[in-house]
C-alpha cells in the first residue's frame, strides 16, 4: 500500500518511511482476515505512489475520488473520511474566500498528484498561477516567505503541520465552500479485486460504529506528535 504523505493524521509517511495514519489503520483492519502480508514502505511522492498503483506494483490505496483515477483503479463504496478543504495564506495577506474565482491572479502552491474533485480542480487551472511542489513542506514554508499567496490542504494536516513547522503566527487559513472525501481504492492489476464484496461488506460493518473513525483520528494525531517529537498537548482542532 502506499498514500498520500503530505494528510496527517488521515495519511503521512512516519519516521520509519512506511505510510501510517487513520486510512492505513481501516485497510489494515480489512485485509487481515484475509491473511495479507502488508508492506507499507514508501520512498515516493503521491504522485509516484498514484503511478505505482496505475502500473500494478501497489495494490491499494486511499485518496478522493476523481474520474481520473478510476480509469486505473477501483473505489470501495463507502468513504472513510470527509476532509474540509481550507485555504492557507500568508498572515499578512489574509483571504476571505467567496468562490475559488476569487484566487485569479494568485499564486497557489499545490501538491503535485492532489486533486480537491473534478469540479475544484478544473477552477484550479482555469484561474490562479500554480506552482507544483512534491512535499506542503516546501507550499508552506513559501508560504511564510510571501513567495505563494494561498495553498489549498484539508484543515487536519494543515494546521497540524503549520504548528510542526513553527509557522503559527505566519500563517492563516479560512474554510472554503469544498469538502471532499476520503475512499479506499484498489489497483485495477490487483488481485486484491477478487476481494471486493468482501472488503465492501467489511468496511461498511466498521462505519456502523460512529466512534470508530472518530477514535481513530485522535489516536492518530497522538501517534503524529510523537512520530515527530512534538507535545500532544498541543492545541489542534
Amino acid at each position: 500500500m502506499c498514500g498520500n504523505s503530505a494528510y496527517p493524521p488521515v495519511s503521512w509517511v512516519n519516521s520509519h518511511e512506511e505510510i501510517d495514519g487513520v486510512n492505513v489503520a481501516v485497510m489494515r483492519m480489512l485485509l487481515e482476515p484475509l491473511g495479507v502480508t502488508i508492506d507499507a514502505q514508501q520512498d515516493s511522492n503521491w504522485r509516484r505512489c498514484l503511478k505505482e498503483v496505475e502500473l500494478g506494483s501497489v495494490d491499494m490505496l486511499s485518496g478522493f475520488k476523481t474520474d481520473q483515477r478510476q480509469t486505473f483503479m477501483v473505489y470501495l463504496d463507502a468513504p472513510v473520511i470527509r476532509e474540509v478543504i481550507y485555504l492557507y495564506y500568508p498572515i499578512k495577506h489574509p483571504l476571505v474566500f467567496s468562490g475559488w474565482e476569487d484566487m485569479a491572479g494568485l499564486r497557489v502552491g499545490v501538491l503535485m498528484g492532489d486533486s480537491f474533485g473534478n469540479e475544484v480542480d478544473a477552477a484550479l487551472h482555469e484561474y490562479p498561477s500554480l506552482e507544483f511542489v512534491s512535499t506542503q513542506d516546501q507550499n508552506l514554508l513559501k508560504l511564510a516567505d510571501n513567495r505563494l499567496d494561498v495553498v489549498p490542504m484539508g484543515k487536519l494536516s494543515g494546521q497540524l503541520d503549520v504548528h510542526r513547522l513553527g509557522l503559527e503566527g505566519k500563517i492563516g487559513y479560512t474554510e472554503t465552500d469544498v469538502s471532499d472525501f476520503w475512499y479506499l481504492a484498489i489497483s485495477k492489476k490487483s488481485p486484491l479485486l477478487k476481494w471486493l464484496p468482501f472488503l465492501n461488506q467489511r468496511l461498511n460493518t466498521l462505519l456502523q460504529d460512529p466512534d470508530t473513525v472518530a477514535k481513530l483520528v485522535s489516536q492518530y494525531r497522538q501517534k503524529y506528535h510523537s512520530d515527530l517529537g512534538l507535545n500532544t498537548g498541543s492545541r489542534n482542532q
